[in-house]
């Protein structure tokens, strides 16, 4: 399965527009997100709400967006799944989680968000 793309303002972030500004020029008429991500859904427990809101805090401004809301949201069922049982918590949903986290321009499951 070939590497997803990296969203276009992962790379701003990233400072790849600097090195290949090219590669950024050919993404100019791509669609634009214009909606923020906003709160997380209600039908989420106190602990997948909370790790929506520190997921959050965690990423660069500007990466998530209204379109993000899935994804986002898996991500923090997954942590809030490891949470409360580590032991219980198997490979393929660690990389699932460490995936999604990757896609969000975190190149590692950080000791803060664990």
């Amino acid at each position: 399965m070939p590497r997803p793309r990296i969203p276009t303002n992962v790379l701003r972030i990233k400072g790849a527009a600097k090195v290949n500004p090219a590669r950024i020029k050919a993404r100019e008429n791509e669609p634009k997100p214009d909606k923020p991500l906003g709160n997380p859904p209600k039908h989420l427990s106190s602990d997948q709400r909370k790790c929506w809101r520190e997921l959050v805090k965690v990423v660069q401004d500007g990466v998530f967006a209204d379109c993000d809301a899935w994804a986002v949201e898996l991500a923090c069922v997954l942590m809030a799944e490891f949470r409360a049982d580590t032991g219980a918590f198997n490979a393929a949903k660690i990389a699932r989680l460490d995936s999604l986290l990757g896609r969000f321009g975190i190149t590692c499951i950080s000791s803060d968000l664990i």
